[in-house]
């Protein structure tokens, strides 16, 4: 899964405010568990928020992509940070929490409620008490403006991708055909091309999984500062 986004991604996120992200998520943890020290990032791509997580927190990430994590592995390298390969829909690390986190809408990813509901199990069976999952999601607002006429389009001075958009009403899947072009040394561009699903979900949707899992609903806010509008929602577990 996703064997070529590895390839591409740092490139494709240098753009990024990791550095906001990071602020955003300590804001958080200050706000509703500052005794928390014990951290694992679900979803955690190449590692950069990890990166900049280490020296404070007792650190762990986990993705389902090898390549992803083989990349995460050298930029932790000498430090003491775990890394898993797993599906965050049923992921059991042995070990126990007391942030999870998932950004930049990882949790979009999933394609059905029933995934959304396997995700919030697994997250509060790793959870110690009083610990928090943090994620954000986006809407289909969020889609449409990025899709207008269903393709996205981004070009740098040695990179760029073009995304053709479609968007399933029956299923409420959004498919996604990537391409990637990334300048080589010979003054040509390699190719890369990736395919992503998605699916939108609705916040009573988010709220009745949450119930469900018995996790407790601690906020639900909207941020446009850092790439876009998206949802943030905090998750506890009492």
């Amino acid at each position: 899964m996703y064997k070529n986004f590895s390839k591409v991604y740092d490139k494709f996120m240098e753009i990024c405010d990791y550095d906001g992200w990071v602020n955003l998520l300590e804001n958080y943890i200050s706000k509703y568990n500052p005794d928390g020290k014990i951290i694992l990032d679900l979803g955690c791509g190449t590692g950069e928020t990890l990166v900049r997580l280490d020296k404070k927190y007792q650190c762990s990430g986990l993705d389902i992509s090898e390549g992803m994590l083989k990349k995460a592995k050298i930029k932790l390298k000498g430090k003491n940070v775990p890394l898993f390969l797993g599906d965050m829909r049923e992921f059991d690390t042995g070990e126990k929490y007391d942030i999870i986190y998932s950004f930049f809408d990882t949790v979009n990813h999933l394609t059905s409620v029933e995934d959304l509901l396997d995700l919030f199990n697994s997250v509060k069976n790793s959870l110690n008490e009083n610990g928090i999952y943090i994620f954000d999601v986006v809407d289909r607002e969020f889609m449409q403006k990025m899709f207008a006429n269903d393709i996205y389009a981004d070009s740098r001075k040695d990179f760029a991708v073009i995304w053709e958009h479609f968007y399933d009403e029956e299923t409420n899947i959004d498919e996604i055909d990537a391409s990637y072009f990334i300048k080589n040394k010979n003054n040509g561009y390699d190719r890369f091309n990736e395919f992503y699903e998605k699916r939108i979900f609705t916040h009573n949707e988010i709220k009745e999984c949450a119930k469900e899992s018995n996790l407790s609903l601690e906020i639900f806010e909207i941020n446009e500062e850092l790439a876009g509008k998206r949802y943030f929602y905090i998750l506890k577990n009492r």
